[in-house]
């Protein structure tokens, strides 16, 4: 069980880039590497809103109840939903085992 990380490109105005971890334990980490922004969800926190060729991420901390976004690619927004369905599949593996 490990955290699974990518770089993705934000879409908009400047292409800044994203840092995204995903781990196991049903929790994504984003960095936006230029700004130095952090943000941080649990899975049932967060959705994506499709909208042609960019997909809108939208989470919210638990800690600061406050939401965030950031949008990407849709196709790197499919990749990242794979990885985190993959997370959920391994979490609920793991603890059947246990």
């Amino acid at each position: 069980m490990l955290a699974k990380q990518r770089n993705y490109i934000v879409q908009g105005k400047t292409n800044l880039h994203a840092l995204v971890q995903v781990n196991p334990i049903g929790e994504l980490d984003v960095e936006i590497v230029e700004t130095h922004k952090h943000h941080h969800t649990d899975f049932e926190n967060l959705s994506f809103k499709r909208s042609g060729s960019r997909t809108l991420l939208v989470g919210r901390d638990a800690k600061q109840a406050k939401p965030w976004q950031v949008t990407l690619a849709s196709q790197d927004a499919d990749e990242l939903n794979h990885l985190i369905q993959e997370a959920n599949e391994e979490f609920e593996t793991l603890m059947r085992d246990l």
